[in-house]
């Protein structure tokens, strides 16, 4: 679907209810309508309209008791002003998503915490994409690191999103020393019987390799009873690569998140794993 229709808000973003007056002064917006109501199936969005992609954020929010609401309405604002850009034209600000939205945010809030991670929601993205790996500049502009990493968490887990993002930038912000609390899920979320393939990989030289495997074998034992899954430790014979390789029956982007304690305890106990490249990471499911 391009462009808006008639749809109302719950049609929209399927099972949405507004939970504050916030909520639902922005849900009433034709703008934000128009933009919830864009999209087309395409690259890390197969769901195809934006409103779709909200609905999976929002359902995946756990329970934060400070950041909840300020999640909830990031969610809402964060990709609606796609539909705004000209793609012929150059960027600037007023031809980018994210600032747009910002701009439409400000209206309704003055809270530079969620304003910040509105604006900067794909600013890791581009690093990672772009094959950097210095985030400290994106983080000093974020008054509230917690809330900007939590959604992108979220994001990062949506169905179509390479996964490999979330575990490098887990890394990324590890190295800085900042260490997030582990993730939150709602109590309720919906599972499915297929077998679910998850393989990570670590860049590593030779001479170090055995002791990143040594590590990731801690990691694996620990993650096995938290994620509900089995776990296997494979290095490579060229001492370049080190694998995790997890097995569950399930959903993946619940895991995907619950994973994030496990890695985060690691990297903070086991100096080797830090110090490795997080490679890459994907998800399989059997043809």
């Amino acid at each position: 679907m391009t462009g808006a229709g008639p749809l109302s808000i719950e049609e929209l973003v399927p099972c949405f209810e507004p939970e504050s007056d916030l909520e639902r002064a922005v849900v009433a917006q034709p703008e934000l309508l128009r933009g919830l109501a864009w999209g087309r199936p395409r690259f890390g969005h197969p769901e195809a309209r934006v409103g779709l992609h909200v609905a999976a954020i929002i359902g995946r929010i756990g329970d934060y008791p400070e950041l909840r609401a300020d999640l909830r309405f990031i969610a809402l604002v964060h990709d609606s002003f796609k539909y705004a850009v000209r793609p012929a034209e150059r960027w600037s600000r007023n031809n980018d998503h994210a600032a747009l939205a910002r701009r439409f945010a400000e209206r309704f809030i003055g809270d530079e915490r969620v304003l910040c991670a509105i604006e900067l929601h794909d600013e890791l993205f581009w690093i990672w994409h772009n094959g950097g790996d210095d985030v400290e500049p994106v983080l000093e502009r974020v008054p509230d690191v917690e809330l900007y990493f939590r959604f992108v968490e979220l994001d990062a887990t949506s169905e179509g999103k390479d996964p490999s993002l979330l575990w490098w930038v887990r890394h990324a912000i590890a190295r800085t020393g900042r260490w997030m609390p582990p993730p939150l899920l709602p109590e309720e979320v919906e599972e499915s019987a297929q077998e679910v393939i998850y393989i990570e990989t670590f860049a590593t030289v030779p001479e170090e390799q055995e002791s990143v495997a040594l590590a990731a074998g801690d990691l694996a034992r620990a993650g096995e009873k938290e994620l509900e899954a089995r776990a296997e430790v494979l290095r490579s014979e060229d001492g370049l690569r080190v694998l995790i390789v997890w097995r569950w029956s399930g959903a993946a982007s619940p895991r995907l998140i619950r994973e994030g304690g496990v890695v985060r305890q690691a990297l903070e106990q086991h100096q080797p794993l830090l110090q490795a490249e997080a490679k890459e990471a994907h998800v399989f499911r059997s043809a």
